[in-house]
């Protein structure tokens, strides 16, 4: 199952959002409410979403300042893949974050509104975080 965000213009320079989304120990200020237990070092993190499940996660691809690719790790009961995009424009850029989730049709129908408010979520906080540190 994949969800994408919109694509939002952003005002700032793309190198702020990246330094954030590229280290783990900077994103949990930007965790939904649901998600609890957060720990994390530069590379990897873990956390508990509302009760239910143990997510694991790791960064598998870093191109700066344009793309951060992460990914599953042990012990997460799924598999997914999560790349923010960040396209440089002049004085701004437009970022895009999408999820790639490897559930079968029926859980992904069951959470395929979840991973869509997800994305939606994680795309205006970036966006959020940047222009304020303009």
């Amino acid at each position: 199952m994949k969800v994408s965000s919109d694509k939002l213009q952003v005002n700032g320079d793309p190198s702020i959002a990246y330094r954030r989304i590229s280290n783990f120990s900077e994103l949990g200020g930007m965790m939904p409410s649901q998600v609890q237990g957060w720990t994390a070092t530069e590379n990897t993190c873990s956390f508990n979403v509302g009760g239910m499940a143990q997510v694991n996660m790791k960064i598998a691809q870093k191109v700066e300042p344009s793309l951060v690719v992460i990914t599953s790790d042990e012990g997460t009961p799924f598999n997914f893949t999560l790349a923010i995009h960040l396209t440089p424009g002049v004085g701004s850029f437009t970022s895009q974050v999408e999820a790639e989730v490897g559930v079968n049709l029926v859980m992904g129908a069951m959470i395929k509104g979840q991973m869509q408010k997800f994305v939606d979520t994680m795309n205006q906080q970036i966006k959020a975080f940047t222009e304020s540190q303009m």
